[in-house]
């Protein structure tokens, strides 16, 4: 199925959504119950398939580290492996840019507060030197 995807949005996310929405791949990966989320229904198949090379991945714990990267939070307690996010939804990819730019924005705070721990570490390794 061709969508329409915002400019601007990292390949990453119009791939996923291709895969998850093609119906063709629906034993392998398929879309949610809550159309907010997809399930890896055959982690072997999606490897052997090589469908995760689309994503410059080999292995399935890349592929994995990828989509947690990218914005996606595994469900717990689900026996099959389930992702969500409150913007990568069924039938509406102009949400895809949402889901782009809090993950970015999330990203840089996790590093600003990673770099003010280690400047405060420093700081304090100084004074200790004195």
């Amino acid at each position: 199925m061709v969508h329409e995807y915002p400019k601007g949005l990292d390949s990453f996310y119009s791939d996923i959504y291709e895969v998850v929405d093609d119906p063709s791949l629906d034993s392998i990966i398929s879309w949610s119950k809550s159309n907010k989320g997809f399930v890896i229904w055959d982690p072997k198949e999606l490897i052997e398939r090589k469908i995760v090379t689309r994503f410059f991945c080999r292995e399935l714990s890349q592929f994995i580290s990828d989509v947690e990267l990218f914005g996606f939070r595994r469900v717990k307690g689900s026996k099959h492996l389930k992702y969500t996010n409150a913007n990568f939804v069924r039938g509406q990819p102009d949400l895809l840019k949402k889901m782009q730019s809090e993950t970015s924005f999330a990203r840089f705070k996790k590093r600003r507060r990673a770099a003010r721990a280690k400047a405060q570490v420093e700081e304090r390794l100084q004074r200790l030197q004195i």
